[in-house]
């Protein structure tokens, strides 16, 4: 994508164009207008970064920072230690702030890597020294270290012009005050008024005369009576001397006030201020704008894994979730025949005498049967009912199926643990009725439950609004066996019972007429077997 392109994007999303052009941030402070997101922004620093230690971390743009001044710091002393005379305070400023940017290396290094262990040893240190103030304070220091070294040079003797070290000294003045654009971190404002100090003692020094001579040094030829000058007391230094044997022009010093370039010097360093203040304001606005955008894409993100997942909750309610997964491939069809699979119909037979239309609509008995249903569920969601799918529930029917997950029946150590589970949820839901029961009054829920066992086709109908559903002799069966049950007992055909039995006990019912079938013998659950266990 070009940057036509990335325009044309800004230009036709107008929250582009307002985060762009009228980001929410006080135009006079740079402060967040939303006070929470100010706080939140003074406190990032101290956020827990255990799963954010990547280089755009403010932990390690700190160290990053840190590093660029203890650079900045090293090249200016060198720069001092071969220009400039080792006089008693250069050298004790060298050591502290030596000392200094080394206390800060560690500082920074130990907050990258053992910032648990240094926050469980000292919490309270820990969290003053990423606080906004401290890290404020601190950023302010050591953006001053190159300028107080090279001003700790300062003395008559540069101002004599001795070896142009007058001209150097001002050369590293402005880059020690460029050095105020480091440390993106902190206020602007705090750097912007400690570099403007600093540039006003150099422009000061231009401005008035700096040192009072009462005689002038040999063999200086602004100063030697051949160039124009005689050794008297209370000399200034403040004229063009021209050698006349020469014609050459030599100017007098840099801080004797009196520089032909003077002005246009102090023009240099207030326009370099100038460009420093608005550096680090666009610096802390550029920042402070990264900052709002990663917060309004977490905040995004974050919405979009909720919206996912409630979607995704609701697929799932709809189609199994193993069914769901395979439908949002490139295939949006779905059918697939399952062997052994268990099948139950659970019906209240006796929901019509319940329910009465006249009253509410009928709303108030729809809402105990949503309870009911709702109880049966919440059986879903155990461990050992994991084979168990909820198929669709039919007024007061509720339908269910074991086994059609291969991957989660594949896990079982017995073959038919899923035929086990699907009966025991059964019995769980003959229990649910029975407390049911106990809640209502002057009335009983009937409970009839279907078993049956076998090959069923499982698939998906439809393209919007999709159905998940089963089909096959094995369902058709099921739901025969509930149909001519016995009250509040589950009945099986007997093959069905072949497989059960070592887990259950039953006892004979008889023979039923099944469509298309013919007569078969059936049994009703007594019970689980004493001891019975499965995986």
């Amino acid at each position: 994508m070009n940057d036509k392109q990335i325009i044309n994007l800004i230009n036709e999303d107008r929250t582009n164009q307002e985060f762009f052009y009228r980001p929410p941030i006080n135009i006079l402070t740079l402060a967040f207008t939303n006070a929470e997101m100010e706080t939140d922004y003074r406190d990032h620093y101290l956020e827990d970064t255990k799963n954010q230690n990547t280089v755009s971390s403010p932990r390690y743009q700190a160290l990053l920072e840190i590093i660029i001044s203890f650079v900045v710091f090293c090249i200016t002393s060198v720069c001092c230690f071969l220009i400039f005379e080792r006089q008693l305070p250069w050298i004790l400023v060298f050591i502290i702030s030596l000392i200094l940017e080394v206390l800060c290396m560690i500082q920074a290094f130990t907050d990258v890597k053992y910032r648990e262990r240094k926050v469980d040893s000292c919490p309270s240190c820990s969290h003053l020294m990423s606080g906004w103030y401290f890290r404020n304070l601190m950023g302010a220091m050591v953006t001053s270290i190159p300028v107080v070294a090279v001003y700790s040079n300062l003395s008559c003797e540069i101002a004599m012009n001795k070896l142009s070290q007058d001209y150097f000294f001002c050369y590293c003045i402005v880059m020690a005050l460029l050095h105020y654009c480091n440390f993106t971190m902190i206020s602007s404002w705090i750097k912007s008024i400690v570099a403007s100090l600093a540039g006003v003692v150099i422009l000061v020094l231009l401005y008035v005369q700096l040192c009072m001579f009462e005689t002038a040094p040999e063999n200086n030829p602004l100063t030697n009576g051949s160039f124009g000058y005689s050794n008297t007391t209370d000399i200034t230094i403040t004229k063009f001397v021209t050698v006349m044997d020469t014609g050459a022009t030599v100017l007098p010093p840099l801080f004797s006030g009196d520089h032909p370039l003077k002005f246009e010097i102090i023009l240099d360093i207030v326009l370099l201020l100038v460009l420093i203040f608005f550096l680090n304001r666009e610096f802390e606005i550029s920042y402070r704008l990264s900052y709002h955008g990663d917060k309004q894409a977490s905040a995004n993100k974050q919405q979009m894994q909720l919206n996912k997942e409630q979607a995704d909750w609701l697929l799932h309610n709809i189609i199994p979730k193993h069914v769901s997964e395979q439908l949002k491939g490139e295939n949006c069809q779905y059918s697939k025949n399952h062997k052994d699979v268990g099948v139950i119909f659970a019906a209240i037979v006796n929901f019509n005498e319940f329910y009465d239309e006249s009253y509410e609509g009928g709303r108030e008995y729809l809402r105990v049967l949503n309870e009911l249903v709702s109880d049966y569920e919440d059986l879903l969601n155990q461990h050992r009912f994991k084979d168990v799918e909820k198929i669709k529930t039919i007024t007061s029917t509720f339908m269910a199926a074991s086994g059609l997950n291969t991957q989660s029946r594949m896990a079982n150590k017995h073959p038919s643990a899923h035929l086990f589970a699907l009966m025991e949820f059964s019995i769980e839901m003959q229990e649910v009725v029975k407390r049911f029961n106990e809640s209502l009054f002057n009335f009983d829920f009937i409970l009839n439950i279907g078993y049956n066992h076998g090959e069923v086709t499982a698939g998906v109908i439809g393209t919007t609004k999709l159905l998940y559903d089963i089909w096959g002799d094995t369902v058709n069966i099921s739901s025969r066996m509930y149909s001519t049950g016995v009250k509040d007992r589950i009945q099986v055909p007997e093959a069905s019972l072949q497989l059960l039995e070592e887990m259950f006990e039953f006892e004979y019912r008889g023979t039923i007429q099944v469509k298309g079938k013919g007569d078969m013998k059936t049994y009703l659950l007594k019970g689980k077997k004493e001891g019975a266990y499965w995986e």
